[in-house]
């Protein structure tokens, strides 16, 4: 029997899956982890210019729970599959936690009110960029100052400077060619944002 272009290339790609599945695992866990870690609670280091598509984004990554749950029901252990099974299942909760709380922000804030851009000063390869942050009725304004650099076009590299509550606006002022000065404080940014 010959297997026409379409079936040959679905058979290939079932063994692809199905030889290098905790490869495959251990990546997806790999980006799930990176992006908690890229959450504003934490570090941020890589963001969408575009505050939908960071969004976008989020919620893609919230499936990633139950993709290694589907995969791990291919391990061979039973040992392996119930870890698995359990961490899962215990990231699944969580990622539909935040998938719920990332909708009813999307659906009750407008964007651009709750992290609106205030101040802009360029410099040779990057921005410090001052955004005032308002998250809804129950929160006051904050002010963040981050310096960002387009790596590619649409991606930046973040990198939080200060980071302010109960504050509507700043001063913030061109020092020099990598210093800044917010709120009389003189910052020294780096040309690459993490790297001289």
């Amino acid at each position: 029997m010959i297997l026409d272009l379409n079936e040959r290339q679905v058979i290939l790609l079932n063994s692809l899956v199905r030889n290098n599945k905790y490869i495959i695992h251990m990546t997806l866990l790999a980006i799930y982890i990176l992006w908690i870690l890229n959450l504003d609670y934490f570090y941020p280091f890589i963001r969408f210019k575009s505050l939908k598509l960071n969004d976008i984004f989020s919620l893609c990554i919230q499936i990633i729970p139950l993709i290694l749950l589907i995969n791990g029901f291919r391990f061979k252990h039973i040992s392996a599959k119930i870890a698995n099974s359990a961490v899962s299942i215990i990231l699944i909760v969580i990622s539909t936690t935040i998938a719920a709380i990332m909708l009813f922000a999307t659906i009750t804030l407008n964007v651009n009110e709750a992290f609106m851009p205030i101040h802009n000063i360029k410099f040779d390869s990057s921005s410090v960029v001052v955004y005032r942050t308002n998250f809804g009725a129950t929160t006051d304004y904050g002010i963040t100052v981050r310096q960002e650099k387009e790596i590619i076009k649409g991606v930046l590299l973040v990198k939080n400077l200060v980071r302010k509550d109960h504050v509507y606006d700043i001063s913030v002022k061109k020092l020099s060619d990598n210093a800044v000065e917010v709120m009389g404080k003189k910052i020294y940014i780096k040309r690459n944002v993490y790297f001289p």
